[in-house]
């Protein structure tokens, strides 16, 4: 909502229109502002039906163009293997779109000619809305975000205008009758007003159903018909009580055995969902970041989900056991066999299809890990994540303190792209038995590691990014300066005033030549005719002792010779040396006057 406050600012950089607004004018601003925003909004999420038909389309290639699509491609056995072969992809196509987009001596002229307009511009109001993604359906790019139960209403506090789907986190499915393990959280968020909230800011609110660990999976997927139609019937009606928009389903430790049960089991609840309640609404699925053995085969599942969620984050949770990583990194160079976000995300790329890439969305971490291990063995002594705002607050900010952390030391690793804050930990160690104290290592992503991954997931055209836990970054903007910078784009909004103002400054100076010919012309007839008279004795004394005719001589070539100067860029960067240069030329002709009259007065 643009108020009273953008339009005074408005009418301090346009200045002549700062004294004024009469009331239809204001409502005809309003009137257009809210237009403005109503389109913007169609524009970047569109109705639920379109966007849902949407996700499933894929698109980008023309298949009339007379080359192999890449559906075509993929299914040739040579084909694929050169596509998956790493040696084969291009790097550094950041480095050489930076460079592409230096701006030529030309433009630097140009943005410095319409800098006076620029700042009637700066000043105007945006509508903010996600960029699209690749394909000819021009969705825009999702930005999810879980809502974990733990923050209790700290989801009023979102920016929903950045948000495009939240997901209140979770239905924790109890594996051996369907129903949550814990019921006071599902009967938190029936009577929360989570799904309003999301609603009033024209978002999606989803519900997440979560079954972790291998024991648990298999409990319920193990034959155990009674558990699942529970479960189907209790999410239905979640989802009618409380008018959300759907499911994310969220499973880990799903085994080869139970591979198609876990397919049957999504389609069944995919079906569920949107045979009860229309096709408009959504159907999450969360991959994870390891599936060596194909478990979640999206061929399988591809026509039942709408978007596929992959977790960039999981990547210390190796098939052996705990390994000490980053949560999410992403190597610099694609030549090592060392397992990171993107032979994740191309591995999942390669079996949906890399036309349809732009249903696949990278979630990242707003978390980090902290290792305690020891120094000698190596051997891992604990482990637990942390949310961004405790590693900043608990641990960067006062990394400096050495008596609290010893050794604290912040580094940028960049051949995995992630911050490592390390100290040594000396409790419980006696130094005088020659004990050495315990090595801790804090893995996270910030800012810059945070950049790199999201202009990856832009460069392998997936649909967007999704935000593990929403919440965790309170304190803290940047992070969500960050999202505005990477996945939005500003669209200004015309306020006719405004309008009026650049069309008159445009027509000014469009049309500045003519008056510029006309001037000098004038200026040369003037200085010949004054010329002319000037041999003229008598005339010279009547015109000169006149003592106005010599402040309009002054003034009038002293104007000109601004104007001229002016238009040529002579006087740029250069204001006060030109005013102190025409006060101080001012008053030496004032007593160069004065002096020849002096002298007159004094001659016989």
């Amino acid at each position: 909502m643009i108020g009273n406050t953008n339009l005074m600012a408005q009418g301090n950089a346009v200045g002549a229109i700062k004294t004024k607004v009469k009331s239809k004018g204001r409502r005809i601003v309003y009137s257009n502002i809210g237009k403005a925003k109503a389109a913007a909004k169609i524009r970047a999420k569109g109705t639920k039906r379109a966007l849902k038909s949407s996700l499933k389309g894929g698109g980008g290639y023309d298949p009339t163009s007379g080359e192999p699509t890449l559906d075509v491609l993929i299914d040739n056995p040579e084909a694929k293997a050169s596509i998956s072969d790493n040696a084969n992809k291009k790097r550094y196509v950041e480095l050489l779109g930076e460079w592409t987009q230096m701006p030529s001596d030309a433009e630097l002229l140009r943005r410095k000619i319409q800098d006076s307009l620029e700042r009637i511009r700066l000043n105007r109001p945006f509508e903010i809305v996600p960029k699209t993604v690749w394909d000819d359906d021009e969705r825009p790019m999702m930005i999810f975000g879980w809502h974990p139960h733990w923050m209790g209403e700290m989801y009023r506090s979102y920016n929903y205008d950045l948000l495009n789907v939240v997901s209140y986190y979770s239905y924790d499915i109890n594996p051996d009758n369907g129903a949550p393990h814990n019921s006071d959280v599902m009967h938190g968020f029936m009577q929360s007003e989570f799904v309003a909230t999301a609603h009033e800011k024209q978002c999606a609110a989803l519900l997440s159903i979560t079954c972790h660990g291998e024991e648990n999976v298999m409990r319920f997927l193990d034959n155990n018909l009674p558990a699942q139609q529970r479960l189907l019937d209790s999410i239905l009606y979640i989802l009618d009580s409380t008018n959300a928009d759907g499911i994310e389903i969220n499973f880990e430790g799903v085994n080869r055995d139970f591979k198609d049960e876990f397919v049957k089991f999504i389609r069944v609840l995919s079906s569920s969902v949107t045979g009860a309640r229309g096709d408009t609404s959504f159907v999450f699925l969360s991959v994870p970041a390891y599936d060596e053995e194909n478990i979640y085969d999206l061929t399988l599942l591809d026509e039942y989900v709408d978007i596929f969620i992959v977790k960039g984050f999981d990547f210390y949770k190796t098939p052996e056991g705990l390994k000490e990583m980053p949560a999410a990194p992403l190597n610099y160079s694609n030549l090592t066999t060392e397992v990171d976000i993107r032979t994740s995300v191309e591995k999942y790329i390669a079996n949906l299809g890399p036309v349809y890439s732009s249903r696949l969305v990278l979630a990242l971490p707003y978390f980090g890990t902290r290792w305690i291990t020891d120094p000698i063995t190596e051997e891992i002594l604990e482990m637990h994540e942390i949310t961004y705002s405790d590693i900043q607050f608990d641990f960067v900010m006062q990394q400096g303190d050495w008596a609290k952390y010893p050794g604290a030391n912040v580094k940028y690793d960049s051949t995995k792209h992630t911050y490592v804050f390390s100290y040594y930990d000396y409790y419980g160690i006696d130094t005088t038995q020659g004990e050495l104290p315990n090595d801790v290592t804090i893995y996270y992503d910030d800012s810059l590691s945070l950049m790199k991954k999201y202009r990856y997931l832009i460069e392998a055209r997936l649909g967007g990014v999704g935000i593990q836990f929403l919440g965790n970054d309170s304190g803290f903007e940047h992070l969500e300066d960050l999202l505005y910078a990477e996945f939005t784009d500003k669209i200004p909004v015309e306020l006719p005033y405004a309008t009026d103002v650049l069309d008159k400054s445009n027509y000014f100076r469009t049309n500045s030549i003519y008056f510029l010919a006309v001037l000098m012309y004038l200026s040369i007839f003037i200085a010949i005719g004054f010329c002319a008279a000037l041999l003229n004795k008598k005339t010279r004394q009547a015109l000169f002792v006149n003592k106005r005719f010599r402040l309009l001589f002054m003034a009038f070539f002293t104007v000109l010779i601004l104007i001229l100067g002016g238009y040529l860029g002579l006087f740029g960067g250069a204001t006060y040396p030109l005013l102190f240069g025409i006060i101080f030329g001012a008053v030496l002709s004032w007593i160069g006057w004065k002096v020849v009259f002096n002298k007159k007065s004094l001659t016989p």
